[in-house]
């Protein structure tokens, strides 16, 4: 598991009354993450040998806490192509942040965007709109 020592300016969020992945099972564990890296943090290490404390405590309620998954090759999703020119009064970059916002409920966290064979003028479209896709990623959230 990767571990951040926060600095002093850092703060630190608790997830507690959760699941977490651990090999091929699921235990019961509080998970401190720093809002500075965004790494979780060795919750003992921090607590005992930095004397540091969470700043906010979140109740998971027994949700699981996971990694997110990649998809290394997505054509689209939710009737969305990367591949074709929007219809009439349809902005792709709208249609891009509703895939992204459907996309991360389902626990995938970054995708790579794929462009099939189509007519040269579509790439030129497409290919704009789809390197949008990092800057509005985040949006996802």
């Amino acid at each position: 598991m990767p571990s951040a020592i926060p600095s002093a300016r850092e703060r630190i969020t608790k997830f507690t009354n959760c699941r977490l992945v651990r090999g091929a099972e699921l235990v019961w564990q509080d998970l401190w993450v720093s809002s500075g890296s965004g790494k979780i943090v060795r919750s003992q290490e921090v607590f005992y040998g930095e004397n540091i404390v969470p700043d906010v405590t979140v109740d998971l309620g027994g949700r699981i806490i996971s990694p997110g998954m990649i998809d290394v090759q997505l054509n689209g999703a939710y009737g969305f192509n990367f591949s074709q020119l929007p219809q009439p009064g349809v902005s792709y970059e709208k249609s891009l942040r509703q895939v992204n916002k459907s996309l991360v409920q389902t626990g995938v966290t970054s995708y790579l965007p794929t462009v099939t064979s189509e007519q040269k003028e579509v790439y030129h479209h497409v290919g704009q709109s789809v390197m949008m896709a990092d800057l509005i990623r985040d949006e996802r959230c």
